[in-house]
């Protein structure tokens, strides 16, 4: 068997793989919208992982209640509700009542039940500086700071310096998976939905980089077996 004629026939079954993955994914596209392509999504993990929308990676995550305070960047999150922008960490947070009460370095950060703003109480307010946790004893708010423990009452509005044992520190936990969820929809979306995923495997992008030049051998591939071809059709004319 000639040269020719073994690189056509080693060439010819990779190519027909990849043409019929062309063909098919090339019909589903043009009937897109037919098909609603754009509205379906796919929620498969190792799908979303590679497009890097799996998880949510929280700055801090506190349980208050039976609510989830969250901290991206500089937004806080009730469950999966943005509330409200701080520009320090949070460092904690507790129940007073109905208010939730949040902590950072400089200052108080309070929420209604709902998780709706009220305001932010700093040194202005009284709140002790340098603040590094926050906690409950007896049900009192106490905070810590580098200068020791203050204890206030649910007005928040005068601070006394104490010494005590036994405080409830508020302690960061791990996200809960439904709040999870929800929260990767609301930064991610549904999920990735089926046209575009379809027009990843049509256009190779789907394995990113390497796609490009995975299409650019299989245009080269075509070119060999089409010259290969004509020249088998040439020598058996001839």
């Amino acid at each position: 068997m000639s040269l020719s004629r073994n690189i056509h026939h080693t060439i010819g079954p990779i190519i027909v793989l990849f043409v019929l993955l062309l063909s098919i994914t090339g019909i589903m596209l043009n009937h897109s919208s037919d098909l609603e392509l754009d509205n379906r999504y796919l929620t498969w993990n190792w799908l979303l992982k590679h497009y890097n929308i799996a998880n949510v990676e929280p700055d801090a995550v506190y349980l208050l209640g039976h609510r989830t305070i969250s901290q991206f960047g500089t937004e806080i999150f009730v469950d999966a509700k943005p509330v409200a922008h701080i520009e320090r960490a949070l460092l904690g947070g507790i129940m007073l009542d109905d208010l939730m009460v949040l902590a950072t370095d400089d200052a108080l950060v309070l929420l209604n039940h709902d998780g709706e703003f009220i305001e932010r109480m700093g040194a202005t307010a009284g709140v002790p500086p340098n603040i590094q946790n926050i906690g409950l004893f007896h049900g009192e708010p106490i905070v810590q700071t580098r200068d020791g423990l203050w204890r206030s009452d649910f007005l928040l509005d005068q601070w006394e310096r104490i010494s005590l044992q036994g405080v409830g520190w508020s302690v960061p936990l791990n996200m809960p998976e439904s709040v999870e969820a929800e929260l990767a929809i609301y930064f991610h979306g549904k999920g990735i939905t089926v046209e575009r995923f379809i027009l990843d495997l049509h256009n190779g992008r789907i394995i990113k980089v390497a796609g490009t030049y995975l299409l650019d051998l299989i245009g080269i591939l075509l070119i060999i077996l089409s010259l290969t071809g004509l020249w088998i059709w040439i020598r058996r004319r001839w």
